[in-house]
């Protein structure tokens, strides 16, 4: 397997990163979402089945998919809605773990803290909540995240759950919150203008709504992320990325944290 830069090199992507900031600052928007990808280039076809079990496999927390090529395993549900309740979990805010669970312990507590991080996470809890608002009723957003381990990153994360208001069903919630600010940004409208504008990476199906829906209206859907594209006929695997950019960003940081979300399927490529 050779690993080569996808649409935008790395060095390039912490150019565009450093733009993003400089908007932010400027008071263009107060948070932007930028995606980066890498190619994997294979000896053969790839047998998708085999990196989705090693996926379900070492992560029992995420929720493993494929969708016509487009294959991963998301820690972030968008929306279940199972008789009437409905359940959305927030993740914004990452830190890489090192592998020592001491070390690791220490560094669940600081992102706990970290005002950039719980930032830009308020951002996303908070769009989460108003789109669901016309659809629903007693909606309760935790006072503070909590960290979810996985085994390559922690991520500050709310579980945002409502009450059902009306016959929406989990296709209508779907769209109420795509995109939210964990994948695009806000205000979402000048945040997807502004990728449009500097990213320069097509991303295809990558940060798009991947799940079920049932004859009741009832379903469960993900984001795909730390997700890949099967092209060439199997032969090249297009992996992505992406980091929510905020004012305090640092571009260095911002691909150092890409590359710890690359890092589940570069694994079950292997």
């Amino acid at each position: 397997m050779e690993l080569v830069d996808g649409w935008v090199d790395s060095d390039a992507w912490q150019d565009v990163v450093a733009e993003a900031v400089r908007r932010i600052s400027a008071g263009q928007l107060d948070k932007v979402v930028l995606a980066r990808d890498l190619v994997a280039e294979l000896d053969a076809p790839l047998d998708v089945r085999s990196p989705l079990r090693r996926l379900a496999r070492d992560y029992p927390g995420c929720w493993t998919f494929h969708v016509d090529g487009f294959f991963g395993s998301t820690p972030e549900m968008l929306v279940r809605l199972e008789r009437g309740l409905v359940t959305s979990r927030v993740l914004a805010g990452t830190i890489r773990r090192t592998g020592d669970d001491t070390r690791d312990l220490a560094l669940a507590a600081s992102l706990a803290r970290s005002s950039k991080d719980l930032e830009e996470h308020e951002y996303a809890v908070r769009s989460v909540a108003e789109a669901l608002a016309p659809h629903c009723s007693s909606t309760n957003v935790p006072d503070a995240p909590f960290v979810l381990h996985l085994p390559n990153v922690m991520h500050l994360a709310t579980d945002v759950t409502a009450v059902l208001r009306g016959d929406a069903s989990a296709l209508n919630l779907v769209a109420a919150l795509h995109p939210s600010a964990a994948v695009g940004g806000t205000p979402t409208e000048a945040a997807v203008a502004l990728i449009a504008e500097i990213e320069g990476l097509d991303r295809g199906r990558y940060a798009g709504p991947v799940g079920w829906i049932g004859a009741e209206g009832d379903g469960e859907w993900g984001i795909g992320l730390r997700s890949a594209q099967l092209e060439d006929e199997g032969r090249r695997v297009r992996l992505f990325a992406g980091c929510g950019i905020v004012a305090d960003s640092v571009p260095a940081d911002e691909l150092a944290e890409s590359q710890a979300k690359l890092v589940p399927v570069l694994d079950a490529l292997a």
